[in-house]
């Protein structure tokens, strides 16, 4: 009788397991059970900007795939009726929203994909959407795949979701512009111009947009959600900013459960640091590949005025001041001004960064040096470039205001390894070396100053004033002192063409100097 009785026990739970495959296989959203790290996200759904950026495996875009799902039907249905996360930030009406991803391909890998009988092969999409509610199913103009997908709401009318892809918007920026969403999921980075152009769509419908993303490109993205002074923080605990109802949490390989620790250790044995940092930790690659890892904000930015200094950005006479200069025919130009005490410290304390003529650039930092003794004024060489029928360039116009400008050292590689050996430096537990925090172009370029792995040198890209850096630290800044019979340049009175820019080089008379060896024990206090 046992027997009997076992084997019909057996049969019921083989039916019962039936059922529920069914029942997933007919509305997977219901089934959906999000890790702790995951029901962060969902918890702050009332943030109309949300950002996931995420190690792989951490289930980035199954947890996005849900809320598009939820978005669409109308509820989290994986979450018990009457629990606040069920219906938190979700609007009672008919959604339309859209998914970025890659490419076709990826479109159809990771969300549109359909196998009748379900399975791994099955778009999340298809997975998640209750059958009973999916409406049809239309393929892009190109017939590349599955473009729109309808669905009934429960709040009545249709809901629709679509996706766009980075590479059509490569091909065609102007086909993401003039549609409405009330929502957009940004499953891969995408660059910052086609963002703009769906985010407009965001506007009409009050919408919300979440970014589920391993940040290994587009770093804009970080800084849409970081506030510039915690650029390079790991943000372990979520961040939200309640006045612009932005969020962000980093996700970990690690806080994926159904991740085994020995796959885990593996994938890591494949990837250099930085990317194990990105890939598995989720810190963005151009946080993890930083040039000047050494430069730390606690350390070498300054705020208040410093001892002997008229304000932040004045310093006393008795200081080396020098000024870097980095010219652009299109671009902006770029200036840092450097400033030496006695005892060896160096305070950036101010910098320019404007677009216009060379007679602009000149009088504004004629103006800014004042009555200073200005040691250097180093220029890139690119200003000594002659005009093959005049004799004249760049460095003419400088020379004729009275700034007598020579070529800056142009030793990129030399000037990376002496400049986080500044910042490196420390004496009496302070480092050597402080930046104002005003400076916003060098303060957004050290942040994003990255390496280029395939070229093995920094990404050309919002260098400027790293350019202007290396060079001042490759120049020294050291203190020099002025001896008494130090002749200083004054250029003439140009009345004439006898006074061309070739002859005032020719004038050009340099101060004798004394370098001062520095004694850090009678430092200047910051």
């Amino acid at each position: 009788m046992s027997d009997v009785v076992n084997l019909l026990e057996k049969r019921r739970k083989v039916e019962l397991l039936k059922q529920r495959r069914k029942l997933v296989r007919e509305n997977g959203l219901a089934f959906f059970r999000p890790h702790a790290k995951q029901e962060q996200f969902f918890s702050a759904g009332s943030y109309k900007r949300r950002y996931a950026r995420t190690g792989n495996r951490f289930g980035k875009s199954e947890m996005g795939a849900a809320e598009d799902c939820a978005w669409a039907v109308g509820e989290r249905t994986f979450f018990p009726t009457g629990h606040p996360l069920r219906t938190l930030g979700l609007p009672k009406h008919s959604t339309k929203g859209c998914i970025v991803v890659q490419d076709w391909d990826k479109a159809n890998e990771i969300f549109t994909s359909y196998v009748e009988e379900g399975g791994a092969a099955q778009g999340k999409l298809f997975r998640f959407l209750p059958k009973d509610r999916i409406i049809a199913a239309k393929k892009g103009r190109s017939g590349a795949g599955i473009a729109e997908i309808h669905i009934k709401s429960i709040h009545g009318g249709t809901s629709v979701i679509s996706i766009e892809t980075v590479r059509s918007f490569v091909q065609n920026p102007m086909g993401c512009e003039s549609s409405s969403w009330d929502w957009i999921h940004v499953d891969e980075p995408c660059p910052y111009d086609m963002w703009v152009a769906l985010s407009r769509g965001l506007v009409d419908r009050g919408g919300s947009a979440w970014f589920t993303c391993t940040p290994l490109i587009e770093p804009w993205i970080n800084d849409y959600f970081i506030p510039r002074h915690l650029t390079r923080a790991r943000i372990d605990q979520p961040l939200a900013n309640d006045e612009t109802s932005k969020w962000v949490m980093t996700g970990s390989m690690h806080d994926n459960p159904y991740n085994s620790k020995e796959a885990i250790k593996a994938y890591e044995g494949d990837l250099n640091e930085d990317e194990r940092a990105c890939r598995i930790a989720g810190i963005p690659l151009a946080l993890s590949g930083l040039v000047y890892k050494n430069f730390s904000r606690d350390h070498h930015i300054y705020t208040e005025t410093p001892k002997g200094w008229r304000d932040a950005t004045t310093p006393p006479p008795s200081y080396t001041i020098r000024v870097l200069i980095d010219p652009h025919p299109k671009i902006p130009h770029a200036v840092m001004f450097f400033a030496t005490a006695p005892t060896g410290q160096t305070y950036v304390y101010r910098e320019l960064f404007r677009q216009g003529l060379i007679s602009d650039l000149v009088s504004t930092i004629v103006h800014i040096v004042g009555t200073y003794h200005v040691e250097d004024y180093l220029i890139d060489p690119i200003a000594f470039i002659e005009n093959p029928i005049t004799g004249t360039c760049m460095a003419d116009e400088f020379y004729a205001a009275g700034l007598p400008v020579v070529p800056a050292i142009k030793d990129l590689t030399y000037g990376i390894l002496k400049t986080n050996d500044r910042f490196n430096e420390r004496e009496d537990g302070h480092a050597t070396i402080f930046f104002h925090d005003s400076l916003d172009t060098f303060l957004f370029e050290i942040d994003r100053y990255v390496w280029d792995l395939k070229k093995e040198r920094p990404v050309d890209r919002d260098d400027h004033m790293m350019e202007c850096l290396y060079r001042a630290v490759l120049t020294g800044l050291t203190y020099v002192k002025e001896t008494s019979h130090a002749v200083h340049y004054s250029p003439p009175n140009v009345t004439s063409q006898a006074w061309n820019g070739p002859r005032l080089r020719e004038l050009t008379a340099f101060p004798k100097k004394e370098v001062k060896r520095h004694n850090f024990s009678q430092r200047c206090p910051n």
